[in-house]
């Protein structure tokens, strides 16, 4: 897929793990690419926001800022308002006003994690969490102030960046791998994501999207996968997750249902993505 060359796509949050994964997949590509961190531009000052994006003047903007740790969150909601919610909403009025398309990220934290079966677009969120509540409202803010955007929901991503899959590896190495317990996702590596974000932005299909890898597997379930494809010898020890602030269990499995209905995009199962990461990130060597 390729960019006119006069498009510019900036990508806020580009130290983050989602921002910097998000940068180094789309670099090759036909485009100019401007990426920011919040020394560069703070996107909960929507002054500062207006000023730099009428220098700039881009096309897309994939806002991948956020406070994502579900403690730290909890621990001070003002900070995630501020930057889940109000840095969003200063996005979509300045992407608006440039008739810029806005990509931004949100999670599976907007539901309520009571599922058994894959959350999909059209169940109603009711996130339970404060970085739930916060990513939810920044989505709110997008559609109200936005005209041209695509709310964009993962289920648990993973890269280098993260060290995901590299650390069960290096505990697998050891002989015991620890994962959470009662959590269960719809894992997908960056790359797969990034495939899907440059295909979406070359479009004008507007609205909300799951997009995650399909199935759904418990942590152990993540981690066995990973000790088997590898033929590693190692036990696995389920135990409380630390980053569980008021509930447990937590369903985050979801469905992509609009891409699945209209046939637009499908993304790789879970176990295949997983597999093909480790081989592109050269883990199995």
């Amino acid at each position: 897929m390729k960019f006119g060359v006069r498009d510019k796509i900036w990508i806020t949050g580009s130290t983050g793990r989602l921002g910097s994964t998000i940068y180094r997949y789309l670099d090759p590509i036909d485009c100019e690419i401007v990426a920011t961190d919040k020394h560069e531009v703070d996107i909960t000052n929507l002054k500062e926001v207006a000023t730099f994006t009428e220098r700039l003047r881009p096309t897309v903007i994939i806002n991948a800022s956020g406070i994502t740790k579900r403690n730290e969150c909890q621990a001070d909601p003002d900070k995630a308002y501020l930057l889940n919610a109000v840095g969003a909403k200063n996005i979509a009025i300045v992407a608006n006003r440039f008739h810029a398309k806005i990509v931004q990220l949100s999670t599976a934290d907007v539901f309520d994690g009571k599922a058994t079966s894959p959350y999909k677009e059209i169940d109603e969120p009711r996130p339970r969490t404060i970085y739930g509540k916060s990513k939810f409202l920044g989505e709110q803010f997008v559609r109200d102030f936005s005209d041209h955007y695509f709310i964009v929901r993962v289920s648990r991503l993973y890269s280098r960046e993260n060290g995901l899959v590299e650390d069960i590896i290096s505990q697998a190495k050891s002989g015991e791998v620890r994962v959470a317990k009662d959590r269960f996702s719809s894992p997908t590596p960056a790359f797969e994501l990034s495939k899907f974000l440059i295909g979406l932005i070359n479009t004008n299909n507007f609205g909300t999207y799951h997009a995650s890898c399909g199935g759904v597997c418990s942590q152990k379930e993540f981690a066995q996968e990973i000790i088997d494809f590898l033929g590693l010898d190692a036990k696995i020890k389920e135990e409380n997750d630390p980053s569980r602030v008021d509930f447990s269990p937590f369903y985050g499995g979801i469905d992509n249902y609009f891409l699945k209905i209209t046939k637009d995009y499908e993304f790789l199962e879970w176990k295949l993505a997983l597999h093909e990461y480790i081989k592109k990130e050269g883990l199995n060597g």
